[in-house]
């Protein structure tokens, strides 16, 4: 390598960019005294790192920049780049090319370059180790440098000496190497006592952890337990529900048929009433006549005298009209006072019923009004929680930057106390080796990880599919229970209606069929299919012949008919012996009541000759067409003959016979289907919960491979992590730089600066902080307001709506009873009218007076033959109207008893809706409840096992309860905190281990730098004596020199030299003249150059002392060392510049600026030849 250019600007003198070419390997600058000759050398040493002004011959480091002249002003900057070529220094041997620059401005930004690239001035100077460049080598040798290289002390010598061999980039490394020693063991010292305290938070953490593992585990079961008691009082309440709803229809049913039978009952009333009014009129009428005639006869008979009794007689009857008109009215005034007061509390009623009502809205707002604010306080309390979150945050980011802060600017402080040169070359290779194993191992084991997790994903997929397929065959299997359930009740009731309507109650009749074989025969309404809307007209039709047994032969049973049972009966022969003429060709356009019938019995002696009509108009129409022994019927039940018609109202037992048997095939028909899947639905639900198990235990196994695998990744990674910052830690320790202390200082000030402004951040949020608590103790306040105003809100609510409907029920009984007075009023009315009249004839008669005549005698015998025919009519009138009395009395009875019955199912209906609605609402509440948690109830009722019940559940929630009490204060972060601190913990360890390792690796590099060092310097020394011993006769023309250690230990011993010119035997080397001194200096440069020469060697006016002999000797000998070195020296010596090949001459043609003129002597030599 040799240096091919200089290139400066702005450099001292050399104000333009001036290019100072050396083309070959002697090379000499002259000029006059003063010109700027050592300023060439002054740009080497400070491109080379020079960091000191007094070695450039400057007060400060900005005085190498121009400083302007009589005719230039000041430049702002200087700059140097050496050019070198045949580059044998790696990484730039391959274009053997190498160019170093530096820059240096007047604010004293001082910047380096690398073939154009930034670089640090450690970089340059970590370049030219051991090759003897750098700013204070012996490749250097400017003006004074001679005498102080004689007069080193022995340590100074000694560098020159390191230098020559190598081994200052050992001693560079070695004391960086003890540098990062120094700090490895303080790291160590600070790693122990965090990972001391760290094991003690630890073995304090894993308590609580267990404690909040545990915490949470009874938390769960708690949570788990209260939703399957929730789930099963849901059940429970699901089940009461339905039940009562079942409940409530029979009732219904029940109360429906009394009603209907308690109307019939009524219109029957109204007809008896009319039949004993007419009678008790007709009775009347006769009693009016027998006593006309009687009153005629004891006239006729008793004469005047008795008259007076006659008349005392209607006397009597009269005040007997009189009372009962006395009683009637009084009836009548009291049914018309409760009317009025039923009126009244109907009215009153209504008006509270609107007050409810209206009562019911506000409450319903109200509650609607609570909500809304819970609502809007949530909403609040959400965006509270936002700002809240923001000052707790910034304080614990100042925190943290705080810490970073103050911890950083003591680091920066200890960086000063150690500004030194740090370690740059350390063997990574075996590092880098382990990595790369390490990282491939990782490969493979997250290649695992990723296909356990890929196989875990796909068996929780499938876990929660078959989950929400279970959950929904769940939901669907108690859907259709329910149907089951809600249907099999639906049956029994039809059933037993049908069972009725059947006949089925008659035990002496049923145990004689029993006895036949006939208990389990099948009645024609069970085989009969009706065509929709036709059912009403089969059924007045056929009537009793709806209970016909179905036999194969009646002659079967003809014996057993010999002495038949208790009771009515009839068989149907499933075998058609009669013979029926078609009617069809009578009415070819007519529809048979046969046709709307589907059945395998042989029913056309029942309905051959019964044709069908849409309505009564065209019934009427038809009749005129009709046989005698035709009829048609109505879908509504109206029949009609030739000459009569026929028609049936109200229901009976009878009534709906084959659409109820229609239903009930129905309704069994559905319930086997539902049978069916619900059987389907529990297997499948068992395969399902089957195939879950077995799923969820892969599941558990693909986990468990899983977090094998993840704790084996978590390990290479945490080993790779340890590793991968071990590699770039001493990466990064070959390519960092050490800044300068102007600016640590600078960063110090700005930390202190920022540390400040920090704590004034964090004292700003820590006071919003504190301002924020009180306003969240506000918030808390408001929500436990708004929570009871909305309970209270909701109750009220709850209570209005429960008032509203018990006075709606208490209106609706009032409205009954006010019918009913209203009808007892307008009967009393009839009575009053009645009696009144009789009363009138009764006054009538009295007001006639009594006039016997002689013909009294005569006519005595008509009126008492007259009132023997009266007697008999009366007694029959009054028989008539026992009769009636009697048929009304039991009327009465029954109407009592249906309205009694009636009274009792209304009540117990009224309880069962309200128990209904109660259940229905803990149910909805259960529901909401259900809605706002992550439980399904059908879910959890289907996982519970049969055993299950309320009291058993409450118990294992208060075990839990009171281990959750025992365990007391939790400290729920903990887990996290000590997964946290257990992988901090691990971290540290692996630290721990690689400085423990990093600390021996430097402790190992320091003994094989030591003894490298040992050897090489040995080495060193004893060549240069060697060499020595020959350049010194050179130089001198005989004498000696060597080279002494002043001690043993060859890392610290000194050097001195010992020299002695011809002639003389001087004690030490002080006693030389400066010329000796000038030689011996000499001798000592190019004896290192001969053992380790340098690029090039740079001499300035080292031959200045000398006179023209040694001149002479000394130009030898920088002949003979340019065959392997590079020289450039600066003489103004006429003998030493001959031996140069070129000259190249600094001029300072204008004041204060160096200019360059270069020569070269063989062209110049040439040239004159």
């Amino acid at each position: 390598m040799r240096l091919s250019k200089i290139k400066l600007a702005g450099f001292k003198s050399f104000v333009d960019s001036t290019t100072i070419p050396f083309p070959s390997n002697r090379v000499c600058v002259v000029g006059p005294n003063g010109c700027g000759k050592s300023n060439v050398i002054d740009a080497v040493r400070w491109v080379m790192g020079e960091s000191s002004a007094k070695n450039l011959r400057g007060g400060a480091m900005t005085d190498v920049i121009f400083n302007g002249s009589g005719g230039r002003k000041p430049v702002d900057q200087a700059s140097v780049e050496l050019w070198f070529e045949a580059v044998t220094i790696p990484p730039y041997h391959e274009t053997g090319e190498l160019a170093i620059k530096r820059l240096l401005t007047r604010d004293g930004d001082s910047q380096y370059f690398i073939n154009g690239e930034r670089c640090r001035r450690k970089d340059i100077t970590d370049l030219f180790l051991g090759t003897g460049l750098g700013p204070r080598s012996y490749a250097i040798v400017e003006q004074g440098m001679i005498s102080r290289f004689i007069e080193a002390k022995p340590d100074e010598l000694r560098v020159f000496l390191e230098e020559a061999a190598g081994i200052s980039k050992y001693k560079e490394r070695r004391k960086e190497t003890e540098q990062r020693m120094a700090q490895t063991r303080d790291n160590l010292d600070r790693l122990n006592d965090l990972r001391e305290e760290l094991s003690k938070q630890l073995e304090k953490l894993k308590r609580q952890a267990r404690e909040a593992e545990r915490f949470q585990e009874l938390k769960h079961s708690e949570t788990l337990l209260k939703a399957q008691l929730d789930a099963i009082r849901w059940h429970e309440l699901n089940l009461a529900v339905q039940d009562m709803q079942q409940q409530i229809d029979e009732k219904a049913i029940v109360l429906q048929e009394d009603l209907l039978t308690l109307q019939s009952l009524q219109e029957t009333h109204q007809s008896q009433r009319a039949a004993r009014t007419d009678a008790q009129t007709h009775l009347e009428t006769v009693q009016t006549q027998f006593y006309t005639v009687d009153s005629e006869i004891k006239r006729l008979e008793q004469t005047i005298e008795h008259g007076k009794e006659r008349f005392e007689q209607l006397q009597w009857d009269l005040e007997q009209l009189e009372d009962s008109i006395q009683e009637t009215q009084s009836q009548w005034q009291t049914d018309k006072e409760q009317a009025e007061t039923l009126n009244a509390d109907i009215a009153e009623t209504e008006n509270y019923l609107a007050e409810l009502q209206e009562a019911e809205q506000q409450a319903e707002i109200t509650l609607q009004e609570a909500e809304a604010d819970a609502h809007t306080w949530q909403m609040t309390w959400e965006e509270f929680t936002q700002r809240a979150n923001e000052p707790t945050q910034r304080a614990q980011i100042e925190r943290t930057r705080l810490h970073s802060l103050e911890q950083r600017v003591e680091q920066n402080r200890q960086r000063l106390q150690r500004f030194e040169n740090e370690q740059q070359h350390i063997d990574v290779h075996s590092l880098e080796t382990a990595l790369q194993a390490l990282e491939s191992e990782m490969a493979d084991v997250q290649a695992d990880w990723q296909e356990a997790e890929a196989l875990l994903s796909a068996h929780q997929e499938t876990v929660l599919q078959l989950r929400d397929e279970t959950q929904q065959l769940s939901a669907e299997l108690h859907e259709k229970s329910a149907q089951v359930h809600q249907l099999s009740g639906r049956l029994a009731s039809l059933e037993a209606l049908q069972e009725a309507a059947l006949g089925k109650n008659n035990a002496d009749l049923e145990a004689w069929l029993h006895v036949q074989g006939l208990d389990n025969a099948t009645h024609l309404a069970q085989k009969l299919t009706v065509a929709t809307g036709w059912e009403q007209a089969v059924e007045m039709v056929l009537d009793n012949y709806l209970n016909a047994l179905c036999v194969n032969e009646l002659s079967d049973y003809a014996n057993a008919l010999q002495k038949p049972p208790q009771g009515q009966f009839m068989l149907v022969s499933a075998n058609n012996h009669a013979s029926t003429a078609s009617a069809t060709t009578i009415h070819p356009t007519w529809i048979r009541l046969r046709d709307k019938v589907t059945t395998d019995l042989p029913i056309e002696s029942f309905l051959h000759s019964i044709w069908v009509a849409d309505d009564l108009n065209t019934a009427l129409s038809m009749r005129t067409q009709l046989t005698a022994t035709e009829s048609i019927i109505t879908p509504q039940g109206i029949w009609l003959g030739a000459n009569w018609l026929h028609c049936r109202q109200g229901k009976d037992e009878k009534t709906g016979m084959i659409g109820r048997e229609q239903e009930i095939n129905r309704i069994a028909k559905q319930l086997e289907t539902l049978d069916q899947a619900v059987l389907h639905l529990n297997q499948t639900v068992e395969q399902k919960r089957i195939q879950l198990r077995e799923i969820e235990g892969q599941r558990d196994q693909v986990q468990q491979r899983v977090n094998q695998v993840r704790q084996h990744f978590s390990a290479l990674q945490s080993q790779q992590g340890g590793k991968q910052a071990r590699v770039e830690a001493v990466r990064a320790q070959l390519n960092r730089i050490q800044s300068e202390k102007a600016e640590l200082i600078q960063q110090i000030n700005q930390d202190e600066s920022d540390i400040v402004e920090t704590r004034t951040s964090l004292h700003a949020a820590l006071a919003e902080m504190e301002q924020l608590a009180d306003e969240r103790e506000d918030l808390n306040a408001k929500k436990s307001r708004a929570q009871e105003i909305t309970l209270q809100s909701r109750q009220a609510w709850q209570t209005a709506r429960e008032a509203r409907h018990q006075v709606e029920m208490t209106l609706g009984t009032h409205r009954t009873n006010f019918s009913r007075l209203q009808q007892a009023i307008e009967r009393l009315e009839d009575r009053l009218s009645q009696l009144h009249e009789q009363r009138n004839d009764l006054q009538k008669n009295l007001e006639k007076q009594v006039d016997p005549t002689e013909t009294l005698h005569q006519d005595l015998s008509v009126y008492q033959e007259k009132r023997s025919e009266i007697e008999e009519t009366l007694r029959q009138a009054k028989q008539t109207v026992e009769h009636l009395e009697q048929a009304m009395t039991h009327y009465e009875e029954q109407r009592r008893i249906l309205e009694n019955r009636s009274g009792e199912l209304r009540a117990v209906l009224e309880q069962l809706r309200i128990d209904s609605q109660a259940k229905a609402v803990r149910k909805q509440t259960l529901d909401e409840r259900f809605a706002q948690s992550e439980f399904s109830p059908i879910a959890l009722v289907g996982e519970l096992p049969e055993y299950a019940d309320e009291a058993s559940w409450v118990a294992q929630i208060d075990a839990v309860e009171r281990k959750l009490e025992r365990i007391g204060a939790v400290n729920m972060a903990a887990l996290a905190e000590y997964e946290q601190e257990s992988q901090r913990k691990q971290y540290m360890d692996e630290q721990w281990t690689d400085l423990t390792d990093a600390l021996e690796q430097l402790e190992n590099a320091i003994r094989t730098i030591d003894r490298e060092t040992r050897s090489r310097f040995k080495q060193t020394v004893d060549s240069v004596n060697a060499t020595l011993q020959v350049t010194f006769p050179k130089l001198f023309g005989g004498g000696e020199a060597r080279l002494e250690l002043t001690s043993d230990d060859l890392l610290k011993a000194g050097v001195a030299i010992m020299a002695r010119p011809p002639g003389k035997r001087n004690s030490t080397i002080h006693l030389l003249s400066g010329g000796e001194k000038a030689l011996t200096a000499l001798s000592m440069v190019f004896a290192i150059f001969e053992l380790n020469p340098a690029p090039f060697c740079m001499l300035d006016e080292v031959d200045a002392p000398l006179d023209d002999t040694n001149v002479g000797r000394y130009s030898e000998l920088i002949k003979a060392m340019s065959e392997r070195v590079q020289i450039i020296f600066i003489s103004h010596n006429k003998i030493a510049m001959e031996v140069a090949n070129q000259l190249m001459g600094v001029t300072m043609q204008e004041a204060g600026v160096s200019r360059l003129v270069s020569v070269d002597i063989n062209e110049a030599v040439g040239m004159v030849a």
